[in-house]
């Protein structure tokens, strides 16, 4: 007889083995196209805004990294919005002016306030974000430019990636962000982007003039801006190249905090723009959301069940030995006969899945020419990734029941975060 959790298995190891496989066809199958197409002859001005509340560490190298960029300096516009910082953020933006930089203030009020305030100011063809306490590669965005050959491209994403890591917790984003690379990629092959990542997303100018600015509402613009230009029927590109590289967070305490935001932003701005869930948006609203769903749904019941089971088999089981004073310590004995190998089909596709994973992950370091050495990395991936996953899903979900709000005004960092700040 099968039982619930032998369906439960089942089901996810055949769902995550079909997506692994279509997902690596695809990559494969575009193969040709992973190269950038030629940026244009006559380069067009371009505004980066960079909102700033209470980086007074990190501002300087973010605006460095934009005045080290390989593009005319007569066409490219750096505007800086201090978002009320209540440490000297501002005092660091104002040396920059004699550099040509322009420097906007205003009282607290959230990222998208402060981006909107750098839209109103900005006077080239294309317009981009870059965090406080991101840097860039001095050729990614001409390395950009060439999608927007394609009048119908609003947005093309970067290659976003980490700061050399510090932490366990860093070492882990390290492995996801790069998972983020190789799936952007894929969801550009299939028209489904569904995030523009704050540091260093190009747009259209004209779309902001047509649909206006960034979503004040939200905790999660990136998202929002994305998927307006979905519904909008727009196509999102991305450079896989074009490196742009961020502090990952340095502490499971604000590692919780930001992943919060960004799952409980996401539910948001999915019911939001609920009408994606359609034939008429393609792969985006027949597969890649519903499969972002399913996903959540799975990993929580994977590690709920995974819970339950060592709890309800080990525990007692242990109760009863230790009972008759049978030696426990016997049962953690690594076992090398070849009898006791799981054979089971289960074990078959758990040993393809991790395959396909390292296979993935070394695309991903292909096309964005990633040079950290990152085997280590992905065992703790692998051993942790999972339970936090679910864990930050449950968290968001509860607060998405609940309405509680979620805000982003931004914050001064404690002295752990200061202390990992490169």
């Amino acid at each position: 007889m099968i039982t619930v959790g032998e369906v439960l298995l089942y089901s996810v190891s055949y769902f995550g083995l079909f997506t692994s496989v279509f997902f690596l066809w695809t990559m494969l199958a575009n193969c040709r196209q992973w190269k950038n197409p030629t940026p244009p002859k006559v380069l067009p001005k371009v505004s980066v805004i960079v909102p700033a509340c209470n980086e007074e560490r990190t501002l300087a190298k973010t605006v460095d990294s934009l005045l080290g960029l390989d593009y005319p300096k007569e066409k490219f516009e750096i505007i800086i919005v201090d978002d009320g910082s209540v440490d000297n953020t501002l005092k660091v933006a104002r040396k920059f002016e004699k550099r040509g930089v322009i420097v906007l203030t205003k009282p607290n009020g959230g990222k998208g306030t402060a981006l909107n305030l750098g839209l109103k100011r900005a006077t080239g063809e294309f317009v981009g974000c870059l965090d406080a306490d991101s840097v860039v590669d001095a050729d990614a965005l001409k390395k950009m430019l060439g999608y927007f050959a394609n009048k119908e491209v609003m947005a093309v994403t970067p290659s976003l990636k980490c700061t050399k890591p510090r932490t366990v917790w860093q070492r882990i984003q390290v492995i996801e962000f790069l998972l983020g690379v190789y799936l952007r990629k894929v969801f550009a092959f299939l028209g489904a982007i569904h995030v523009t990542p704050g540091p260093f997303t190009i747009f259209r100018k004209s779309f902001f003039d047509k649909y206006g600015g960034y979503d004040i509402s939200t905790v999660t613009e990136d998202i929002e801006i994305s998927l307006r230009m979905q519904a909008n029927h727009y196509v999102i590109e991305n450079a896989a190249d074009a490196n742009v590289y961020a502090i990952p967070k340095p502490t499971f305490k604000t590692l919780y905090h930001q992943r919060i935001r960004w799952y409980r932003g996401f539910l948001d701005n999915v019911h939001k723009y609920r009408v994606l869930f359609s034939k008429k948006y393609g792969n985006l609203g027949l597969f890649i959301l519903p499969s972002a769903f399913i996903s959540v749904f799975f990993a929580i019941a994977v590690v709920a069940y995974t819970l339950f089971r060592l709890v309800d088999i080990n525990v007692q089981r242990f109760i009863n030995l230790y009972s008759v004073n049978f030696d426990v310590r016997k049962l953690i004995y690594l076992r090398t006969d070849p009898f006791y190998i799981d054979a089971s089909s289960l074990m078959f596709i758990g040993i393809v899945a991790l395959f396909l994973s390292i296979v993935i992950i070394y695309l991903a370091k292909i096309i964005s020419n990633e040079q950290e050495h990152i085997k280590w990395y992905y065992l703790l991936f692998i051993l942790l990734y999972l339970p936090l996953f679910a864990f930050w899903w449950v968290v968001a979900i509860f607060y998405k029941t609940r309405k509680g709000n979620v805000v982003w005004t931004g914050r001064k960092r404690d002295e752990k975060e200061e202390k990992y700040l490169s």
